[in-house]
């Protein structure tokens, strides 16, 4: 196991951190176990963080091993990105840990304080797409991402608020994504396949089928139980 520092990192350009994220889970000699991006204002919803968060900046949540934080430190300055909070392994293992404000803790922290906030789950593939999602909703749907792992690259994966209206809104939101090439898995739904992948498992179908033949367990919501 490493050691692993905790780092804030800010910038003034939610693009230039989500590039920054992204080149640091690209950069294969730096080892690092969290790159979690947050646009302006979802800073604000980080009660504890907020002097080391000014209103306004866009902020990287960052957990690195200690002997990587050299050259880490070099990847900041090349984005122009400023170390606001910085705590070693030990440090760090007091108190609140980073970690506690991302993935869908960010979520919870934020709807916390403004229940009528709701999210999305969205593999976005590429930083072009998170640009065209960023730019063409602005606060409406606000970019959280979290870097993830698969077949050997970095994939900026989104965890975003949503400033929830209507269904129908919502609805338009996540296909506006879907039109696009973003992938959602929707966790407003409650059918199996519309959650997800979005195509009846035949394999999945037949499982149920041998351990659950007369359609006992959750009845109603597998699709392709209900369309067999």
């Amino acid at each position: 196991a490493y050691p692993w520092a905790e780092v804030i990192v800010i910038f003034d350009n939610f693009m230039i951190a989500a590039r920054f994220g992204q080149a640091l889970g690209d950069a294969d000699g730096l080892v690092k176990k969290l790159i979690s991006i947050h646009a302006s204002p979802i800073p604000t919803y980080f009660t504890a963080l907020k002097s080391y968060i000014p209103e306004g900046k866009h902020c990287a949540l960052l957990m690195i091993a200690e002997s990587c934080l050299e050259p880490f430190q070099e990847l900041v300055r090349e984005y122009g990105g400023e170390i606001t909070y910085q705590k070693t392994a030990q440090e760090a293992s007091k108190g609140t840990s980073l970690l506690e404000f991302t993935w869908n803790h960010t979520t919870l922290l934020a709807r916390s304080i403004d229940p009528t906030l709701t999210y999305l789950q969205t593999f976005f593939f590429t930083l072009e797409r998170v640009e065209q999602m960023y730019n063409y909703f602005g606060d409406e749907v606000m970019i959280h991402l979290e870097f993830l792992r698969g077949h050997g690259k970095a994939i900026p994966a989104g965890l975003q608020l949503v400033r929830y209206t209507t269904p129908e809104r919502l609805n338009e939101i996540i296909e506006y994504h879907e039109k696009h090439g973003a992938l959602i898995a929707n966790p407003h739904t409650y059918i199996l396949e519309d959650g997800g992948r979005k195509t009846i498992d035949v394999e999945q179908l037949k499982f149920k089928e041998r351990v659950d033949p007369y359609g006992l367990m959750n009845p109603g919501k597998m699709r392709a139980w209900l369309e067999r």
